[in-house]
């Protein structure tokens, strides 16, 4: 019973404080639908090279190189999974077309890319912040050396250009006085940059339109894991 009270108190004052996620926006174009995208191609992400504070030591260092492949990564994993929709892994993107650069605006471009994956739409992304935990699971000697993850996802019409979706999320993790709700989901914790970076590419796809998550249809269809 005592274990029941603290359970509803915590959840109660997570209600009061709201959640504290980092910055989190998608945008979706109206005109989506009328493209009938049913597969995409996830471009390997770019990683924005260091500005002069960074290389100089004033701001958080500049993301590692291979972050923009682990972050395509966790969004062609994601996006494959889904119901209706079909995604092409960055591999297969490089195979077809080894020089592609950081945002692919040329339509002549979009469209030998689109002929050759057989894809509707491909997803571009920019990687802004890629910094690793500085301690422990449990415990941090400053609130700064937390992980924090940075990136911005666009998905593209390889017909006609047109951006359809872009959905951007930064975020330092919070210890649990500020940020009660992201503990309780993700447990009492300090996550490593990986771990960070997978559950901000889950928020972000929560407003992406295309296909159904998994959740969605295990809840509609009474199945269980």
């Amino acid at each position: 019973m005592r274990t029941r009270m603290l359970f509803l108190a915590l959840v109660s004052l997570s209600m009061m404080v709201g959640c504290v996620w980092g910055k989190s926006e998608t945008v979706t174009a109206p005109q989506i639908e009328q493209y009938r995208i049913v597969r995409i191609a996830v471009l390997p992400f770019a990683v924005t090279p260091p500005t002069q504070g960074q290389r100089q030591g004033y701001s958080t260092a500049a993301p590692p190189p291979e972050a923009g492949a682990k972050l395509a990564e966790l969004f062609y994993l994601k996006l494959n999974a889904r119901e209706g929709l079909a995604a092409v892994p960055p591999s297969s993107v490089r195979a077809a077309m080894p020089t592609i650069p950081a945002v692919v605006a040329d339509r002549a471009l979009l469209r030998n890319l689109g002929a050759r994956l057989d894809v509707g739409a491909v997803l571009e992304g920019t990687v802004e912040t890629y910094k690793e935990r500085q301690g422990t699971t449990f415990g941090l000697d400053r609130p700064e050396d937390a992980a924090a993850v940075g990136f911005s996802a666009r998905l593209v019409s390889v017909k006609d250009g047109t951006v359809l979706w872009i959905g951007e999320y930064y975020e330092r993790q919070r210890p649990l006085t500020e940020d009660l709700s992201g503990f309780l989901e993700r447990g009492a914790r300090f996550l490593t940059v990986d771990q960070l970076a997978d559950s901000a590419v889950n928020h972000v796809l929560k407003g992406f339109p295309l296909g159904n998550q998994l959740q969605e249809l295990q809840g509609q269809t009474g199945t269980t894991p």
